[in-house]
């Protein structure tokens, strides 16, 4: 099992940060924007996912901000309602977004959710396309070649606190919620205390599935430490790399908090890699904030390894 304390230590040895820069995100007075993906483009246009929802409530939505500058965004039309935590990728050339669906009381108090995906030519044709099982966040979808590769995050059992899942499918068609379910868990990664989940994922030249994720844990009092880490993932063999952690709180700027117990959360939402060996890294931080953060490329590493 990865040691959280050892992983945390050999990142702060040999922190690969370079500078990292607040996001100012415009039409949504009185709201936090945080738990952004990496921007996409659609139309000519880039634009940024993220979740927006005020201070003193969990009940959010997730909006689509066109960029203005690198660190400027300004909120679109296109929004999702009661969505958390967004994610995008291309599918069969459509667009994918997904994220965690929640179900609120007439209180506004959450009851249930579940990982949900909207496929679409665009922001403007988005449908409800699959749901993951009941109250399984961070399910991510990767489209190669073969077909999709599938990621998933279940908790209880064997899986503990929460494990990551993978299987496969010939096409997006193909995934069903019992698919989701039944995903192998990868072996070796997490221990009773700490849990973790895919955020992105990506194919590297040399075959192996590139994973930016996050693996957390509690302190005394249920004080939650959220860090980004990434592996390398081989999908013919089903093995995993060690992760290493790649960021945490304190490589940011101070900012905002949603409340005490969430101070120390980076929870990564994507990552563009440049051709010049570094990286553009999205996280949201502490539950009230967007940043960016450039870093040296974090997958270059695992491209060295054999090819699949």
């Amino acid at each position: 099992m990865e040691d959280i304390n050892k992983l945390l230590t050999a990142h702060r040895l040999n922190n690969k940060i370079i500078k990292t820069q607040k996001i100012t995100f415009r039409g949504v007075k009185g709201e936090d924007v945080y738990n952004i993906a990496a921007p996409f483009v659609w139309q000519g246009k880039t634009y940024l996912a993220g979740r927006v929802e005020s201070r003193h409530q969990e009940a959010s939505r997730v909006v689509f901000f066109a960029e203005i500058d690198n660190d400027l965004y300004s909120a679109t039309k296109y929004q999702i309602l009661n969505f958390q935590d967004p994610c995008v990728t291309t599918i069969d050339e459509h667009l994918v977004i997904g994220g965690t669906e929640i179900f609120t009381d007439d209180k506004d108090n959450i009851t249930h959710w579940h990982t949900t995906f909207y496929k679409g030519t665009g922001l403007d044709s988005l449908e409800k396309a699959l749901v993951a099982p009941y109250k399984m966040k961070d399910v991510r979808l990767l489209e190669d070649k073969h077909g999709i590769h599938v990621f998933s995050r279940p908790q209880g059992g064997k899986a503990g606190p929460g494990k990551i899942g993978y299987t496969f499918a010939a096409k997006f068609s193909d995934i069903t919620t019992k698919m989701i379910d039944e995903a192998v868990i990868i072996p070796n990664q997490f221990s009773d205390t700490t849990w973790g989940g895919v955020n992105e994922a990506f194919v590297l030249k040399n075959g192996w599935l590139g994973i930016l994720g996050h693996i957390a844990t509690f302190s005394a009092g249920n004080v939650r430490h959220y860090y980004g880490m990434t592996f390398a993932f081989n999908p013919k063999t089903k093995v995993a790399t060690q992760m290493k952690i790649i960021c945490e709180r304190n490589d940011f700027a101070a900012g905002e908090t949603k409340r005490p117990d969430l101070v120390d959360v980076v929870f990564v939402g994507g990552i563009i890699r440049h051709d010049d060996g570094l990286a553009t890294l999205y996280a949201g931080l502490s539950d009230a904030e967007g940043h960016y953060a450039i870093l040296e490329d974090p997958f270059m590493e695992y491209e060295r390894l054999p090819q699949v």
